[in-house]
């Protein structure tokens, strides 16, 4: 989707697909693997745009989300990321004060559960106050697992991941970025 769709639209202009096309506030944070494919994305975020909004015919086109691939400036990342966690577009956009919860995009093989900054979003949507807050809700193509609107397999390979979860196991595209995750999570928790 960035190399394919993203850059391509923003390549002129070097702002973020969210700027280009008009940001609104956030009101749910998506955490997902970038190797999810895009069909089932798309339907996991539909799926759940369908279970939170109670509305006449299409309101649950109104949900907002923060998507890291069209949100963040793909152009920037240094300024995207800041100096710390505390500065990162992700981090400031689930303590926006608008965000609802995290969505986390799964399908049959549940791989952001492997992933170091899908478990960096993680703690940090638990690590949230829960006044107002959904906090982490799993969203398939078949529905919202929290809400009971998925399958068995896609339960089984969840429940799979979650057992076996771990941080060190993780794997992350740069291996900084997985030494910078490590470090806070070690910092924040001791």
């Amino acid at each position: 989707v960035d190399s394919n769709i993203v850059r391509p639209l923003c390549s002129k202009t070097k702002l973020s697909y969210a700027e280009r096309a008009g940001p609104y506030n956030v009101q749910w944070f998506v955490s997902h693997y970038w190797g999810t494919e895009f069909r089932v994305f798309c339907e996991a975020l539909r799926r759940h745009a369908s279970a939170i909004t109670h509305g006449p015919g299409d309101y649950w086109k109104k949900a907002t989300y923060w998507i890291s691939a069209f949100s963040s400036n793909q152009f920037n990342m240094a300024e995207e990321l800041g100096s710390s966690h505390e500065e990162a577009s992700f981090y400031l956009a689930l303590r926006s004060g608008t965000c609802k919860g995290t969505c986390m995009i799964l399908d049959e093989s549940a791989l952001p559960l492997t992933r170091s900054w899908c478990l960096f979003e993680v703690l940090q949507t638990i690590q949230l106050p829960q006044a107002g807050f959904a906090g982490l809700l799993f969203c398939t193509a078949n529905g919202v697992l929290n809400f009971g609107g998925t399958s068995v397999e896609v339960s089984m390979g969840i429940n799979k991941k979650l057992a076996m979860l771990s941080l060190e196991n993780s794997s992350a595209t740069y291996k900084h970025d997985k030494d910078m995750i490590s470090s806070c999570v070690i910092k924040e928790l001791g």
